[in-house]
């Protein structure tokens, strides 16, 4: 591990992450922004979880050799069922119903099983439904300006691993950002 003169950390080793990254392993976003955080990552090949904590809400990005596979939130308006909706890829009745069915299998089946087995959505919208969902859990990080972060070495056992490009992701981000302010 090495210290500039500030004391900050520069480098640091973790054999759980399997690589060296260079930027403090928690921290505030306003100290070292998302973009350094996310480049860095991938610079690095790192694995693992990158929390990033705001007012109560919890939103993870999940990395593996660098690249973004999926990211998870605690925030209920970043949940595949709104991120269906909200893209017209399934209507709000047929999210209900869905949801009966999945209050019926509680830790058997995941929402999106039961969409696709039941013809709510073909799993190619599936797919990009979680694409989505996932770009707008990040874009919602990107607008914290006072957030707290840590990495961790470990990805959750039962994730869905997609592959999001970080420069096509921040690009979009910043299209977003502008069309929206």
């Amino acid at each position: 591990m090495r210290h500039n003169s500030t004391g900050r950390i520069m480098t640091i080793s973790d054999n759980r992450i399997g690589s060296m990254v260079s930027f403090p392993l928690s921290g505030k976003i306003q100290a070292t922004p998302l973009p350094v955080i996310l480049e860095s990552l991938q610079k690095e090949k790192a694995t693992g979880t990158l929390t990033v904590s705001c007012r109560g809400v919890e939103r993870c990005i999940h990395v593996k050799d660098g690249q973004i596979i999926f990211a998870t939130s605690s925030d209920e308006h970043d949940r595949l069922g709104e991120t269906l909706v909200k893209e017209g890829m399934i209507s709000k009745e047929k999210l209900e119903t869905a949801f009966k069915l999945y209050s019926k299998n509680v830790g058997l089946k995941k929402l999106g099983a039961i969409l696709v087995e039941n013809g709510f959505i073909s799993p190619k919208d599936l797919f990009s439904g979680l694409k989505a969902q996932v770009k707008g859990i990040i874009y919602n990080i990107f607008l914290w300006e006072d957030a707290e972060y840590r990495f961790e070495g470990r990805l959750p056992a039962d994730i869905i691993k997609l592959q999001i490009p970080l420069q096509d992701l921040i690009m979009e981000i910043i299209h977003r950002m502008k069309r929206e302010t």
